[in-house]
């Protein structure tokens, strides 16, 4: 206990000195070891911290009257370790990425105010997996959120990043409202806001209580996820912040949510294995598919690189939430080997995810950083100009893309097993319905494979489109290493995944004991179950077998040949150039063909003729398609209009004359007069 305390106090106390020699640091050479080596120290002790606590015992600890009325209470349990393992991994890569990354901030913006911004962020997260008080978890919350702000707006000089910065804003704080409606809610049945009088007081609550303290917590910490239709501020922040902010964001920031989720559902709701629970499976498993479709249906028509990688997050978190969800339904009807088997693809595919999505934007970081444009349309060719950069993105895009053997392989096949095991939930109507909700599932690995391929391709192969690539180089070795940290565990984690399972079953206490919170969730097994077996280190081997027999047969085969050099697939032209080839643009056309009522394109063409000459031969003709978004077309922008139309007429009441205001005054007063007399009669 004093070992894990002692840990834990250094974690805190290295990233608070890195916010603050932060803020004391100036522009120089100097500035920016002593904002990232503290966070990267800090991030090695948080790894230390975690796995101690997985392994042995959780942490307990209560600062009295930290504030009136209040203690603050750190609780962290495997649960708790298990995010902010994750949170350690990515912050130690992403810290030692950007000791190059941020090279280019030290003569235009303070770097200083980023180093607290950066320091205090990733503090702000582990403090909020470890708190044990509803209060204070609504303050590191709130902390989480405003230092993500700040460090979106970061490079405020551009109106996008700041239109971008106030979305997250309002739609953070909306989240962070309905949040707050669910701890009330726990706090009027208990009187406290401890965490631990919801755990022992949950089973007890009335049965509406639970299912709302359940969906304002979806919602609230569905808001933070990025979870459809509540998923707006997230394309759009992500690509406003530097792309290190990025990385944490997508990788770590939005998994806060799925921690909310697990904690309330599982924890503070009083959720049993009993049928009537069931439609919160239902619920997360529909809200999980939409959000996984539309997703990655988005993400597959940008152009931007960071707004796609932005909105295959959306469509990682869906995946997650199915998990989730079908782990919720499996419990509800007893059958515990499919419950844990979904929660297990879930969590692993979490972890997952934060590897291969810090990898992806780190390595857009390094396109943008090399290239100064985050348009694929403009780029090309890289791969000559940056080979270890294309590398590791190659990695995270195969990674992502569920091939094996590489890890998200791995979580998508547990996901898919647990959905195909569906038939056994004893309804016939939620077999039917799971079946609906989970077809967008198989549509969404395939777009998946679709959407890397297509922005690998026109990132780092193919011809260059502009001639300043020809001229740039490799990024710094700080930011190399940062990436290859989270590649190296994409293929560990997909090679050997039992060590990331073992790892989460420990945390999350699935034996075959019910001792935990998930008394409802165990790996107890009554031998009528039977999952489909995968040896990963067999398919590497398969691969690689397969791999050097063919080169062997070519050799032996093909024996002596000689060697001729021919253009790129130029057809027998001889003069490929970059207006011939395949566009980012043209390569989706399909796709926004079968699904234009989603994207409601509009497309454009401009066409030059010879007048002089001859005026009905076309001489250049150009196409621009452009796509919208629905929700912002027809959700939000009504919303938006509404409230600011409520609010123009109220405003009215805002005479500035004195007089008015003490009319206002006495009505109140009289108003609240009344209300006491009536409450007392």
């Amino acid at each position: 206990m004093i070992e894990n305390l002692i840990l834990f106090q250094i974690v805190v106390s290295l990233f608070l000195g890195g916010a603050i020699l932060g803020l004391i640091s100036r522009n120089s050479r100097f500035a920016r070891p002593m904002i990232f080596i503290p966070s990267m120290i800090g991030s090695i002790f948080t790894i230390i911290f975690s796995v101690d606590v997985i392994m042995a015992k959780p942490l307990s600890w209560i600062i009295p009257n930290m504030l009136p009325f209040f203690n603050l209470e750190i609780f962290v349990d495997g649960i708790s370790a298990f995010f902010m393992l994750m949170i350690g991994i990515v912050s130690f890569a992403v810290s030692l990425y950007s000791l190059g990354y941020s090279k280019e901030y030290e003569t235009k913006k303070r770097i200083s105010f980023f180093g607290f911004l950066f320091n205090t962020f990733i503090l702000s997260m582990i403090l909020v997996a470890g708190t044990n008080n509803g209060f204070f978890f609504l303050m590191f919350w709130e902390l989480m959120s405003l230092t993500s702000f700040f460090l979106v707006i970061y490079d405020h000089d551009k109106e996008e990043n700041v239109k971008s910065g106030m979305t997250y804003l309002v739609m953070t704080h909306f989240g962070t409202a309905f949040i707050f409606i669910s701890f009330l809610l726990g706090y009027l049945q208990t009187g406290s806001f401890s965490f631990d009088s919801f755990r022992t007081s949950s089973p007890s609550f009335p049965h509406l209580i639970k299912d709302l303290i359940f969906v304002s917590a979806f919602v609230g910490f569905g808001t933070k996820a990025g979870i459809v239709p509540l998923h707006t501020w997230l394309p759009k922040a992500h690509p406003s912040a530097p792309s290190n902010v990025s990385a944490l964001m997508s990788a770590v920031m939005i998994k806060m949510g799925i921690y909310g989720i697990i904690r309330t559902v599982f924890d503070f709701a009083g959720f049993g294995a009993s049928p009537d629970y069931s439609w919160w499976g239902i619920l997360m498993v529909i809200a999980g598919s939409a959000s996984a479709l539309i997703g990655i249906l988005y993400a597959v028509v940008e152009r931007d690189i960071k707004r796609t990688l932005a909105f295959s997050s959306i469509e990682n978190i869906g995946i997650i939430i199915l998990g989730l969800g079908l782990s919720i339904v499996f419990a509800s009807y007893h059958l515990h080997a499919l419950s844990i088997l979904a929660l297990v693809a879930s969590m692993y595919h979490a972890i997952n995810h934060a590897f291969f999505k810090g990898l992806l934007f780190m390595g857009a970081g390094s396109v943008v950083y090399a290239t100064h444009t985050k348009d694929i349309e403009k780029l090309g060719g890289l791969v000559k100009q940056m080979p270890w950069t294309s590398m590791l993105f190659l990695i995270g895009a195969v990674s992502i893309a569920g091939l094996p053997p590489f890890n998200g392989f791995v979580s998508e096949w547990l996901g898919l097993q647990a959905i195909l095991s569906s038939s056994q939930i004893p309804s016939t109507i939620l077999q039917i319905s799971i079946a609906f909700a989970s077809l967008p599932f198989a549509l969404t690995i395939g777009l998946a494979a679709a959407t890397f391929v297509r922005l690998f391709a026109m990132t780092f192969l193919s011809k260059t489109r502009s001639m300043h690539i020809l001229h740039i180089r490799e990024v710094p070795r700080n930011m190399i290493a940062g990436m290859a940290i989270l590649a190296s565990v994409c293929i560990l984690f997909g090679i050997v995944p039992f060590l990331g399972i073992s790892l989460l079953s420990t945390a999350f206490h699935l034996t075959s004991q019910p001792t935990s919170p998930f008394d409802a969730i165990t790996l107890k097994n009554n031998g009528t179950t039977s999952f489909a077996n995968l040896s990963m280190p067999v398919v590497a081997i398969m691969l690689s077998a397969v791999a050097l027999a063919v080169f062997g047969f070519i050799r032996v085969i093909g024996g002596k040949t000689t060697k001729t050099i021919y253009g790129t697939w130029d057809c027998g032209f001889g003069k490929l150039t970059e207006r011939m080839e395949y566009t980012a643009t043209s390569l989706s056309q399909p796709i926004r063909v079968v699904f234009k009522s989603l994207f409601k394109s509009h497309n454009e063409i401009n066409t030059e003729f010879f007048v002089q000459t001859n005026p009905y031969l076309v001489k250049t003709m150009k196409f621009n398609s452009t796509t919208k978004n629905i929700f912002e077309e027809n959700l939000y922008t009504p919303i938006t209009s509404s409230t600011l139309f409520i609010l123009d007429k109220i405003r009215k009441i805002q005479t500035g004359k004195i007089n008015s205001y003490l009319l206002y005054i006495m009505l109140t007063i009289i108003l609240l007069l009344i209300f006491v007399r009536l409450s007392h009669v």
